[in-house]
């Protein structure tokens, strides 16, 4: 545009140069005042130029702000300003006290404030209470020749895979040194099934001993001892946290204890079931050693007691080990 300016401008001058009559004279005139028309228009184009640069800086600091989001929060008496877009992420931190007009004149909106609240720590707590399922086995189970004669048949062997106890833990107290370690305790019944792989069931002879009965070969069905002991246990245990504290590994061991409150035998031949809730000289007291691992909620356990399953004297000699599953609440 300046160029057709400069143009036109050259060739008035030139022209006014050679035109010699008041006609041409005319003519310059008219063509000077076309010049100054021209140069307007140029201007008013520069400045809609200007005007149309300034609209897009506008337009595009807004779509920068647009494509950043902010979020304001307050942990106790610090303020914290996050903005954060596609490329980068702008903190500013400042106490409450240097700010405190700022942050009541300030129109917050719910869905920019966030209020952080600190995190407690998890206390110790055991894993006791719950319910455990697990197999039964009778272990070094020996007769006695001055109690037993020569040739009686081995009557306690039992069909681990049939025998079962079942441990409804209803009362646990934990006492913790620290937040993973601890003292654990409380109450629990204990149901044992100890199933019999030959044909015996058990009776009390004349002289209060526990004896082998055979069952009849016909239509044999099965041959269990049942008891209910009231248990407690005293665990020591460890527990490791896994991701923030939270979900932990435990592992806990120590002594349990138990007091006889039932006992039966049970028979099926054929159809006829016989159950009877006699006295088969099941030590009223017990003790023994137990351990427990696993993670969270469920784990695994076993339970070896010390103590023989019937009374000294009275039975053969024989100890319960259990290994199962353990669901804690």
């Amino acid at each position: 545009m300046k160029t057709l300016i400069t143009l036109l401008i050259a060739f008035s001058l030139t022209f006014g140069v050679y035109a010699q009559s008041d006609s041409t004279q005319i003519v310059n005139d008219e063509f000077n005042e076309l010049i100054e028309e021209i140069e307007e228009v140029d201007q008013s184009i520069v400045e809609i130029d200007e005007a149309l640069e300034a609209v897009e800086a506008e337009k595009a600091e807004m779509t920068e702000n647009d494509e950043k989001d902010t979020v304001h929060v307050r942990i106790g008496n610090h303020r914290v300003e996050i903005i954060s877009g596609d490329k980068d992420a702008n903190i500013d931190i400042e106490k409450i006290d240097e700010f405190e007009s700022k942050w009541n004149d300030y129109d917050w909106e719910i869905d920019h404030f966030e209020t952080v609240h600190p995190k407690r720590k998890r206390d110790f707590d055991g894993h006791w209470a719950g319910f455990d399922f697990g197999g039964n086995q009778l272990l070094t189970t020996k007769t006695s020749y001055s109690m037993y004669p020569e040739g009686t048949p081995k009557f306690l062997d039992t069909r681990p895979e049939k025998s079962f106890e079942f441990n409804f833990n209803f009362a646990e107290y934990s006492f913790g040194f620290g937040n993973y370690i601890g003292i654990v305790t409380g109450l629990g019944l204990n149901f044992n099934d100890y199933k019999f792989k030959n044909k015996y069931t058990l009776v009390k002879d004349d002289n209060g001993m526990i004896q082998a009965e055979t069952l009849p070969e016909e239509d044999f069905r099965k041959s269990k001892l049942s008891t209910v002991f009231l248990t407690a246990p005293l665990l020591l245990e460890f527990q490791i946290p896994g991701n923030q504290g939270h979900d932990r590994l435990f592992i806990a061991g120590g002594l349990i204890g138990g007091v006889k409150l039932g006992e039966h035998t049970k028979t099926k031949i054929g159809d006829n079931k016989v159950k009877d809730k006699g006295d088969f000289n099941i030590s009223p007291l017990r003790w023994g050693y137990t351990a427990r691992i696993g993670f969270e909620d469920m784990g695994i356990y076993a339970t070896y007691y010390n103590t023989p399953l019937f009374e000294d004297g009275k039975g053969p000699t024989t100890t319960p080990l259990t290994i199962g599953l353990t669901f804690t609440f």
